[in-house]
């Protein structure tokens, strides 16, 4: 697949300028322009469309449980697209910025999975409010998406000082994130919710945020750069949620596994915050070990690294060896074939995203489990690709702790 979103919407979309990842992070300073889907000149003031609308508060406190939108204090004025329909021309030091980079970066996060997905994505409460209602500060260090609604506090970076959480393009997409799992999934019904279930949304979300990082072409350059092509070694492809250049909210590239987190019996009423962002860990870990796999087997394919050296690289991931595993070859090919590279992570990328869009739109709500989640992602994969993947998707998942039923199997004959 390998999509450009920029060269798909450059001639028709709406402009916008974001932070491609938090800017107190080094690389990440100034903001870069994108296009969204949005034809130019159908956004209004806010910005707003039908389906979704920035707003400016005065002063307001986060949303509760019983208070919901519309916001009915004072805001300031909405900020208004220049004569072509678009937002790329606000300045980072207006306040309105704010708007225009969030309200830029959620609609970014509905095409990348609106194209996965192959149709559009509405948002859950859509017969109780017609738009989402996205602010982008209260006085708050958190940040949450609930009905009709998605806003944003701030917190302190390694040096004390305040930042808005929403200029982080990790914690914008993982919020985005639950409202399309909202949307995909749905909500189970109360007696059915349980902690595999709130786990399972805070993973996909970080999920949301790594993949979407990734269509941007800058931030696969850096990723690559900074890791020499070695996508195992810590960097800022798997670190969601980064603070600062040493703090981040959670890693993608982990190493626990189901026995390192609360039962997912534990009622979860019972489980903290704490203990569900743990729980989300063995999955995302899975997740990210599959797509990593899949980079490097495009590696090979595409003939810019041995297929031994694949090959002893995946058993030493397998093995928990790869700290001590020579990467000299895998180093020494990117450094001559960075576009090749490229191509591969994103080629890894589409295949992951696809296969985790029709995933989710799959998914029981009401008899969520791992394993379930599990058997629905393999039957993707069987669908699109046949047996290729199998074997290693269930060894991945296996090492984790999550396992299909021993009885299961794919249902319907691949597509190829």
């Amino acid at each position: 697949m390998s999509l450009s979103l920029d060269d798909l919407y450059r001639d028709t979309g709406t402009r916008f300028r974001v932070y491609v990842q938090s800017p107190v992070l080094k690389g990440f300073s100034e903001p870069e322009t994108i296009w969204v889907s949005s034809p130019a000149g159908t956004l209004g003031p806010g910005p707003e469309d039908a389906r979704m609308v920035a707003i400016l508060p005065i002063e307001k406190k986060e949303y509760g449980a019983k208070d919901l939108p519309p916001f009915m204090g004072r805001c300031a004025d909405p900020v208004w697209p220049d004569d072509e329909g678009h937002f790329d021309w606000i300045e980072q030091s207006d306040p309105g910025f704010n708007c225009t980079n969030m309200w830029g970066i959620v609609r970014r996060v509905l095409d990348v999975w609106e194209l996965y997905l192959g149709e559009p994505i509405d948002w859950h409460f859509k017969d109780v409010f017609p738009q989402l209602e996205m602010i982008p500060h209260v006085r708050w260090d958190n940040a949450h998406f609930g009905l009709g609604f998605m806003e944003f506090g701030e917190g302190k970076d390694d040096h004390g000082k305040q930042c808005p959480y929403a200029l982080n393009f990790d914690v914008l997409a993982h919020e985005a994130g639950h409202g399309i799992l909202f949307s995909l999934v749905g909500m189970p019904k109360p007696h059915r919710m349980n902690t595999a279930y709130r786990g399972f949304h805070e993973s996909a979300s970080d999920c949301v945020a790594m993949i979407s990082a990734l269509h941007f072409e800058s931030f696969l350059d850096h990723v690559l750069w900074v890791t020499k092509g070695n996508v195992y070694a810590e960097n800022v492809m798997s670190r969601i949620g980064e603070l600062s250049d040493t703090r981040q909210i959670r890693r993608a590239s982990n190493g626990l596994k189901m026995a390192d987190v609360i039962s997912l019996e534990t009622p979860h009423t019972k489980a903290s915050g704490k203990d569900l962002h743990k729980v989300a860990q063995p999955l995302t870990g899975a997740v990210f070990d599959i797509m990593a796999g899949w980079y490097t087997m495009e590696l090979a394919d595409l003939g810019l690294v041995p297929a031994s050296h694949v090959k002893a690289m995946r058993k030493a991931a397998i093995d928990g060896v790869l700290d001590t595993f020579d990467h000299t070859p895998l180093i020494d090919a990117y450094l001559v074939q960075h576009i090749g590279f490229r191509s591969a992570l994103a080629e890894a990328r589409d295949m992951m995203g696809v296969r985790l869009a029709h995933t989710w739109a799959r998914l029981d709500e009401n008899a969520f489990s791992y394993a379930h989640f599990a058997e629905t992602f393999l039957q993707v994969d069987w669908e699109l690709t046949g047996d290729q993947h199998q074997k290693r998707i269930k060894r991945i998942f296996k090492w984790r702790g999550i396992e299909p039923r021993k009885d299961w199997k794919p249902v319907v004959a691949p597509w190829v």
